[in-house]
């Protein structure tokens, strides 16, 4: 059974749709000005820690494997150029390739430690994985400034990854705006060169603040006043597919057009509702997004009440969501699933199911109805190594 994850995998050079040159910045074609990577991908790109493609772009949105980033950290972060003579041939499936000089000094100091079977270095990275290495690389410590971690899946103690994702934490590498950090999604290079930008100025003395929220109840206004701006411009081409055929099926063509943006995935509708046992009406159940969440390797991040704050710091960290906005039969108000990908002063931009699949931009008073504070529902989608999981989250 096919999943998401053996989808992408197929991808390695991932989906991203390219902006025009007018509106790339300087640095890579596929990177607007207004990214919220922008400085971490400007400080490793100067350092010598990441480059592009040969084509001029980045690709942010691009998976990385496990080879990749232990090269990154090895040579672009310590600095450290291994004797390929000396160090290969350290797991099954690590002989004398060009990563193998990087994989086997990473083994040797303890950073690795592979699987029953070899190290897998083609296999795609996830966060855990990446917060093991930088941990083990900058010998961190645990600092005891934190008793228990802010994130929920990330409470056990006895999982693998604990005490590395905690060193991380207590450095202020990850943002704390879900209570879920998804311990095993697979990072892009956008993410992963946030994680190393602020770990390495944290070594340096000089640590990058992550994106919080404030605890305030600020309306949209009081936010857009404080100058932040979207990730992705609104005219921007986002997937948009049509929901014809399929009346009540909005949430559904809402997730397929995030995951199309996010992953170069085109989710068969038809095929789904088998999978996850959806009757095609309206939103799903618990059930059938924990259905989802396990079928499609994804988790599945649901969130009520969504705070102006919470929904506009997403989309200025370019995390497109799925969003409830008012619709109108006569005077009934059946409500609508839309994706949103960015925002102006004017109002949130959608893709938008109906009418054959269109982008436009909705007022401010169709996102926060009636001068509220908060959406009523967002959903966000994380690719995970194996088995997603559904949760659900209010502020």
């Amino acid at each position: 059974m096919k999943k998401l994850s053996a989808l992408v995998s197929l991808f390695l050079f991932g989906f991203f749709i390219s902006p025009t040159l007018s509106q790339a910045g300087a640095l890579y074609d596929d990177v607007y000005d207004t990214d919220s990577a922008l400085d971490a991908l400007t400080y490793l790109t100067d350092n010598g820690v990441v480059e592009g493609y040969s084509d001029g772009t980045f690709g942010p949105l691009n998976l990385i494997n496990r080879a990749e980033f232990t090269k990154m950290v090895v040579e672009g972060i310590l600095g450290v150029t291994p004797d390929a003579t000396i160090y290969q041939r350290c797991f099954p499936d690590v002989q004398e390739d060009w990563y193998a000089k990087y994989v086997c000094y990473a083994k040797e100091l303890g950073w690795v430690e592979g699987y029953p079977d070899g190290f897998h270095p083609a296999d795609n990275i996830t966060r855990a994985e990446a917060a093991k290495i930088v941990s083990e690389a900058y010998e961190w410590e645990d600092l005891g400034t934190l008793e228990y971690s802010y994130f929920s899946d990330n409470q056990a103690k006895s999982a693998w990854f604990y005490p590395y994702l905690m060193k991380a934490e207590e450095r202020g590498l990850f943002d704390t705006l879900d209570y879920y950090i998804s311990p095993h999604e697979l990072i892009t290079r956008k993410q992963m060169s946030v994680l190393l930008y602020r770990a390495m100025n944290y070594e340096a003395g000089t640590p990058v603040e992550a994106e919080s929220l404030s605890g305030e109840d600020l309306s949209y206004e009081d936010v857009l006043a404080t100058g932040i701006t979207a990730n992705y411009p609104g005219d921007m081409d986002f997937p948009a597919y049509s929901q014809s055929g399929w009346s009540y099926g909005c949430y559904t063509f809402a997730v397929k057009n995030v995951l199309a943006f996010k992953y170069d995935f085109i989710l068969d509708v038809a095929d789904m509702q088998d999978r996850i046992g959806w009757d095609g009406a309206f939103i799903w159940t618990p059930e059938e997004s924990q259905n989802f969440a396990t079928e499609y390797d994804v988790d599945d991040v649901f969130t009520y009440y969504g705070s102006a704050e919470f929904f506009l710091k997403k989309l200025a960290m370019g995390e497109p969501m799925v969003l409830y906005i008012p619709y109108y039969v006569g005077s009934e108000n059946i409500g609508h699933q839309v994706a949103a990908y960015s925002f102006d002063e004017n109002g949130v931009w959608i893709a938008d199911s109906l009418s054959g699949g269109v982008q436009r931009q909705i007022p401010w008073s169709d996102v926060f109805v009636d001068g509220a504070h908060y959406t009523l529902n967002l959903t966000e989608f994380r690719q995970v190594k194996d088995g997603g999981k559904y949760e659900t989250q209010g502020f």
